[in-house]
């Protein structure tokens, strides 16, 4: 049987009998309670309330649509893969886009600063790429590192197998397209072995640059915090996106009129990291945040125990912060919630030498003047493309037409625009505590850059 929803980017999401088991589990409903953009969001764009439950079916919508385009609109891999086959990889990408996000702790990334070790978390080793942690785990190893929402996403997937709702190697494949370090069943990697950059493409589907995470994610933060940066074409997008095989391997492509397509979503990103993910009254926040919890004026443990994990939702978290708010000791705790906003003076640009040279004297200056800063930074890269590299993200080719054959190019080569921009997504923003603010205006004028 069939079901559908309706749903306000993609209008109508169709799903299955197995998926509605899925989505009905409490693993997958607890998503309607974490915030796709953390409750902090809501203190600059009122409307961007959403949460990661309907962020996670449109990313599963997305998955099926790409699939179909590239996969299904292959006449070599329909020639290469039987009917039941495709069906199966079909239900895998579509799975792994519904539960790729299944992980994320309450307020998704502020959370993670909290997180146990990877050694910790009561995985079934067996589909890990990494032999099983020593015990203790060695210093500086893999294991030793802190968990991250994907190493949850895979401790509640195989949860899911555990139980009984998805069958073992199911349940590894959509953990291999999920987390770079899970290795796919047998049966998946025959049909890998059959068919050289198989994984690679779908993976891509789920992982990559033009993934069915970032094509819903900026269309619907765009659609709830009420601005346009996010916007771009994603029917274009989709239908300019295929499959080919060069030098014996099965290739992520790109038509030539699809590049602008491409170009639109990086400029979509590009602008909602800039004015929306780390809008300026958020960082400041989201750095109260993260101070509270560091600094325990909360008592936020996160579980490692997948059903008590489970049980851990935004709203519990919100009400700790209420309660310490009532104390002013908690000063992190009581700014934050009474919306006690820090006031940035200035973002600055880590690639430029004048920009690092002024955070310095800035921090001098306040430190000798008895003035309360912080810095909130972000590393991010617009693409993975410009290293040249295909560890993290399956490498994109343009189909470029000649008279007598096409040729791949890759997209960095192509794009002009994504060598411009992809080294601009690293910057520092300078913070006063509010009640210096007053003072630092005093005497600003004496800072020398």
């Amino acid at each position: 049987m069939n079901y559908e929803l309706r749903d306000p980017i993609h209008k109508r999401i169709s799903f299955n009998d197995f998926e509605k088991e899925i989505i009905d589990h409490p693993f997958f409903q607890r998503l309607r309670f974490i915030s796709q953009l953390g409750f902090l969001q809501s203190y600059v764009y009122p409307g961007a309330v959403h949460d990661r439950f309907t962020h996670s079916l449109g990313a599963m919508h997305v998955a099926g649509r790409l699939f179909g385009k590239m996969i299904l609109g292959s006449h070599s891999l329909k020639e290469k893969l039987s009917s039941e086959e495709l069906e199966s990889l079909r239900s895998r990408v579509r799975i792994a886009g519904l539960l790729h996000d299944i992980g994320h702790g309450p307020f998704s990334h502020a959370s993670e600063e909290v997180f146990p070790k990877l050694s910790d978390l009561p995985f079934n080793w067996d589909w890990w790429k990494l032999p099983p942690p020593l015990t203790p785990p060695r210093a500086g190893g893999e294991f030793t590192r802190q968990a991250v929402h994907e190493d949850y996403s895979v401790l509640l997937i195989q949860t899911l197998a555990k139980e009984g709702l998805l069958e073992k190697d199911f349940a590894q494949d959509i953990c291999s397209l999920i987390h770079r370090q899970i290795k796919p069943s047998s049966y998946f990697m025959s049909l890998i072995e059959r068919i050289p950059g198989l994984q690679k493409v779908l993976k891509g589907l789920i992982s990559g640059e033009v993934d069915c995470d970032r094509m819903d994610y900026l269309l619907r933060d765009s659609y709830y915090c009420g601005v346009a940066y996010g916007s771009y074409d994603l029917d274009w997008l989709i239908s300019s996106i295929s499959v080919a095989e060069r030098e014996g391997e099965l290739i992520f492509t790109l038509s030539e009129n699809g590049v602008r397509a491409f170009e639109d979503i990086l400029l979509a990103r590009y602008h909602m990291i800039d004015q929306v993910y780390f809008h300026k009254t958020k960082a400041g926040f989201i750095h109260c945040l993260e101070q509270a919890i560091k600094q325990k004026e909360i008592d936020l443990q996160i579980p490692t125990d997948p059903y008590a994990y489970t049980n851990l939702r935004d709203g519990a978290v919100i009400e700790l912060l209420f309660e310490a708010a009532k104390d002013e000791k908690n000063y992190w705790s009581h700014h934050l919630m009474h919306r006690i906003a820090a006031k940035r003076i200035i973002r600055l640009y880590d690639l430029k030498p004048e920009d690092k040279k002024t955070l310095d004297n800035l921090k001098g200056f306040c430190e000798k003047n008895n003035i309360q800063s912080f810095t909130h930074s972000v590393k991010n890269k617009l693409s993975f493309f410009s290293e040249r590299s295909t560890e993290h993200a399956p490498m994109i080719y343009v189909s470029k037409k000649h008279v007598n054959k096409i040729e791949y190019i890759p997209i960095f080569e192509y794009s002009d625009l994504l060598q411009k921009y992809n080294e601009k997504l690293q910057f520092t923003d300078f913070f006063v505590k509010r009640e210096d603010f007053g003072k630092f205006e005093k005497i600003k004028t004496e800072f020398n850059t």
